[in-house]
């Protein structure tokens, strides 16, 4: 009894003297930048899960390497917001819907309106208006040869990623199941067998001999391995012979077949004029703030770590 209380009351303290770090524990302001602060609150939401398993005691090092890489990325949006306002550029729907037209232009006609029908539910969206604001600025920031795509580009890219763009192969099979329970399955599913080479409608015969199933059925496991060396032998409109398993005998019919390929380069051009574009404007978006953090005046604040040994040290700007 008294050895079950030790482990009852061991596992109550734990949590006590391990405790999670606390955002309302860190700076008031974690860093200033041209003599604006970033107040710890614009990044709470962020650190909270982030920190709440870490104690403070053990975790010093690793607790400042998460509110810095916190800091610096306030840091970054404020450069940038103040990038977006010099050129009169504000993350709106409007700047989303122009976003949304130029996407647009790069569909197929036969695309666009599912295309439009995914994103425009996005546009009240504060990030996707955010990306829509930065591309629009980075379009007047650099020349077109900058961000611009051009057609060998795509061409490269598709040639080296043409895996995944492959289709795979596609069997149109309807399947009987005669359950090895029934008394007469083996004759059954012979004679299932007979009547659909005799040219018997396959549903017929399916609702009637495999009404739960009626035509559906597909086994798992082992059993499909079976099916598919079966399969591999057979041309549209062939009938298999009896594959039997453990469980049950099973008669296929082979519909059709659509060999496997790749997608054309035409189908899937514009999605990747848009993965090359989103990756050009992320290096010069990079460019933009690497620029911008040169020239800005960035502060941080002091805070108060423990190092690997436990003995604390206090790191100031620019270190944080």
């Amino acid at each position: 009894m008294r050895r079950h209380f030790g482990i009852l009351t061991a596992a109550a303290l734990i949590p006590l003297l391990c405790r999670g770090m606390d955002t309302a524990e860190l700076p008031e302001i974690l860093a200033v930048v041209n003599g604006v602060p970033i107040r710890r609150n614009e990044v709470a939401a962020e650190l909270a899960p982030l920190l709440a398993p870490l104690d403070p005691a053990r975790d010093g090092v690793r607790i400042r390497n998460i509110v810095r890489r916190a800091a610096d990325e306030a840091i970054c949006r404020r450069l940038l917001e103040a990038e977006l306002k010099k050129c009169g550029i504000v993350p709106s729907r409007a700047a989303a819907e122009v976003y949304l037209a130029w996407v647009q232009s790069l569909m197929p006609l036969s695309s666009r309106g599912k295309f439009e029908s995914e994103l425009a539910p996005r546009l009240d969206d504060p990030e996707f208006q955010l990306k829509a604001a930065v591309h629009l600025y980075l379009e007047r920031r650099f020349s077109p040869e900058v961000l611009s795509v051009s057609v060998a580009e795509v061409g490269r890219y598709y040639e080296l990623n043409r895996l995944r763009y492959r289709l795979p192969e596609h069997w149109d099979i309807g399947v009987i199941r005669i359950d090895r329970k029934r008394p007469d399955a083996g004759e059954t599913a012979a004679s299932v067998r007979a009547r659909l080479l005799q040219g018997e409608v396959f549903e017929r015969v399916a609702q009637e001999v495999d009404p739960e199933g009626a035509g559906g059925r597909m086994p798992t496991g082992e059993a499909r391995e079976l099916f598919a060396r079966e399969l591999a032998a057979m041309a549209p409109g062939d009938v298999s012979g009896v594959v039997p398993t453990p469980d049950a005998y099973y008669v296929m019919l082979l519909r059709g077949r659509q060999t496997g390929g790749v997608k054309p380069l035409e189908e899937v051009a514009p999605f990747i004029v848009m993965e090359i574009s989103a990756a050009k404007d992320a290096l010069a978006l990079r460019k933009v703030l690497t620029e911008a953090l040169k020239s800005a005046n960035v502060i941080y604040a002091a805070f108060p770590v423990s190092d690997a040994n436990g003995a604390e040290k206090v790191s100031h700007s620019p270190g944080m």
